[in-house]
Formats: structure tokens, sequence, C-alpha cells
């Protein structure tokens, strides 16, 4: 709805209090108003003389003052909205935007609030959860006489940004733990959102995307050999002889390890091949993977005829959380590896080349599900690596697994073996 004319004007309310008026005609025959107090008496003639510039003094030059900015409020607002004026309602908030201090506490909770699944899947509500509260402290240092219109800025975005790098360099038990570029690229994206929202519910003019996602740093490949290496280990507690069963199946397939350990029992099939149902953690829907080696199957049998998790006895496998899965994975690793170190480019803030790291903690669950996505990749295509990774989109796959070939398979192909 566009409005076409908004007029000001001041009036005496109660006890002859003065007000400035906002009136705009919201539909044929209908007006609405918006009273703004001016906070002194008049009476009816000197009223009059407020209007026409004549009363002078100290209440004049107040009450003009009062004018003068909700004239620059309205202003903001018709450039700001396809010229049309506000409605009494919008330049009430327009008006607290651009003079009221911004409330950090209230505008996070609603904006969490409105993270519907629709919007953020549920998975990414403790990032999002996790960068609103460290903004919450950014705020409280660097912000905290802004007003809401202040606060809609491309600059808050970019600062707290290099706010969140900084820290970390006063921070030696954090520096230990680099800070990537792509992390504050993430943390500045949720920023950039959540000042969006504020300015969508002011009637502001929202912030342009000006974002650019950085290059990321290499990940670790696993080889060939370190995954041997590691399934040649002799477990020495349950956990850890089941965390290699995991291993087993998932270098076959290469699902998220989340999905691995909810897989339950009663949407298993076995016929010669093995099929599994199971909800994708990331999207929330239904898929089926097909498992043929016989290794896998079996390990599979097994843990239908056995209730290896004491917590639920219809889940397949014994871990509850991934954590507990990577810190066996972990303990597995740093018995096979000890101190075998590896070369990885690294591009943060501190450092953008090759970088020693202790083998055993560059392996994760998700080394196995990358391991697994690129031997299917070469030894299936990218259709069928695709499929049972549970990747919908070809081009995220193309990015981060296709162009990856390694040395062994290289050699392969070139020697045409």
């Amino acid at each position: 709805m566009k409005i076409k004319n908004g007029t000001l004007k001041f009036i005496n309310g109660k006890d002859n209090k003065v007000y400035l008026r906002y009136f705009a005609t919201i539909a044929k025959g209908q007006g609405k108003t918006y009273d703004i107090p001016c906070n002194c008496k008049l009476t009816k003639e000197d009223l009059i003389k407020l209007r026409a510039n004549t009363y002078g003094g100290i209440i004049q030059k107040a009450c003009n003052k009062i004018k003068s900015d909700i004239d620059q409020v309205i202003i903001r607002f018709i450039a700001a909205n396809n010229d049309s004026y506000p409605t009494p309602e919008q330049l009430r908030l327009f008006n607290t935007a651009i003079f009221s201090k911004f409330n950090i506490e209230y505008h996070t909770n609603q904006y969490f609030k409105s993270l519907t699944t629709d919007k953020v899947k549920g998975s990414s509500k403790a990032t999002y959860g996790h960068t609103l509260k460290k903004f919450k402290e950014y705020f409280i240092y660097n912000l905290y006489s802004y007003t809401v219109a202040e606060m809609i800025s491309k600059t808050v975005v970019q600062e707290f940004g290099k706010w969140l790098l900084e820290s970390r360099k006063f921070n030696d038990k954090i520096k230990a733990k680099d800070l990537s570029n792509i992390s504050v690229y993430n943390s500045q994206v949720i920023l950039f959102k959540f000042l969006n929202y504020v300015a969508g519910v002011f009637n502001l003019t929202k912030i342009e995307d000006f974002l650019q996602r950085p290059s990321e740093g290499q990940k670790y490949h696993l080889t060939d050999d370190d995954v041997q290496r590691i399934l040649a280990y002799e477990p020495k507690t349950f956990a850890q002889e089941e965390t290699l069963n995991i291993i087993r199946i998932n270098k076959l397939v290469g699902l998220r390890i989340g999905e691995i350990l909810t897989i339950d029992k009663r949407n298993v099939e076995i016929n010669g091949v093995c099929r599994i149902n199971f909800i994708e953690h990331k999207k929330g829907r239904p898929r089926t993977i097909v498992i043929v080696k016989p290794e896998a199957i079996q390990i599979i049998k097994d843990h239908l005829t056995h209730n290896y998790n004491a917590l639920n006895n219809d889940l397949l496998f014994h871990f509850n959380d991934r954590s507990g899965f990577n810190r066996i994975l972990t303990t597995i690793c740093k018995a096979v590896f000890k101190t075998e170190t590896v070369m990885i480019y690294k591009q943060t803030a501190y450092v953008s080349d090759f970088k020693e790291y202790p083998k055993y903690k560059v392996i994760s669950s998700h080394a196995f599900r990358r391991y697994a996505i690129e031997r299917n990749i070469s030894e299936y295509g990218i259709e069928t690596a695709r499929t049972l990774s549970g990747h919908s989109d070809y081009a995220t796959i193309i990015k981060h697994y296709s162009d990856f070939m390694n040395a062994n398979d290289l050699e392969k192909k070139l020697l045409n073996k």
C-alpha cells in the first residue's frame, strides 16, 4: 500500500500538553495518527503562535527540533520505501530505530525464535546461537550507544569479523586452535542475516550483500594405506572394536557419522544385498542406500541379532553421539600413527602456507566420509558416489571431491592398469 501524503501539526492534548501529531490518509476517508509528546504545556492561544513559529524562546526551539527530527525520519522512510509515506505505526517504529538505543537482548531473542526449520536447519541453530552470543559480547564493548538505524550497517558486519580475529590474538589458549577465514566469513553471514531481519522489522533499508566467501584450506585426504593401517589395529575395548566396524562399513558408503549412528534396525533389510533406510540429518528427508560388500553385510547381520546400544536396543550401533566415536577414533589413530606428521595447506588469519600437524589429529569421522566419496567417484563415477553420500547438488560434490584423485589412482589411470 502506497501512502501519498502525511502531515505534521502541533496539537493540544489533555491538560494543555503539546503533541506533534502525524496524520496519514490510509484509505479514502480514513486516516490514522501518531502523537509525539513535546514535554510542554501551552494554552490554545499560545499553541497558535507555536504553529506560526512566533512563540519564540526555548519552547519554540525545542518543539521545532522535534518537528525537524521527525521530518528527517519521514524523508528517510520515503527514500527507503518507494516514495511512500509511512503509516503512523511505521513512523513510530522508524522513529524508534533512528533515535532509540539498540536493544541487543530483545532483538537477538526475537530473531532466534524466528529461525524455523524452514529457514535454518536444526543442526545449524547452535552455530547461529554461538555467533549471536559473540555479537552480544562485541556489542557491549563497542556498540552500546548505537541506535537501531546505526546498527544496520555494512561497517558493523566488517568490524565484527575483525574483532573475532583480534580477540583470538589476545587469548593464547584459543590462538593455539587457529581461526580460519571461512569461520569468520560464516559468522559475518549470520550477523548479516540478523541485521537485515532487524531492518525488516523497522522498515529500514537492508544491507546489500557484499560478503565474499574466502577460499578454504586443504583437508587431509586419507590414503588406502592409512585406512588399512587403522583397520589392522588390534582393539583393546568393545568401543574400539565398534569404531573399526563402523569404519569398515562407512569407507564403502560415505555417510555422515551422525546418520550412521542413528540407523534403526527396523529400517535394515538384508536379502543378498543390504538396504538401509534412514533420515538425512542435514536435509531431514528419508533416503535408502545399498551395501553389497560381504564384509560389511556380515557386520550388519551381527548387529541386527545383538543389542550393542545399551540405551536404545533399536539402534544398530553402540555409540549415541559422534563425540564418543571421534574420541575413540583419535585414541586408535594415536596408537597407529604415533609421532607421524603430515603437511597440510592452511589459509587462515595467521598463515597461508603448508603447516605440519600430527597425523592422528587430522583424522576424524568426516575424513572417512571424504575417503569413501573419493574412492566411489574413482571406482563407480560421480552419480553413484553422489547417491551414496547424499549430495543432491552436483556443484558441491564436484567442488569438494571430484577434483581429487590420489596418487595411486592417478598412476593406475596413466598406466592403463
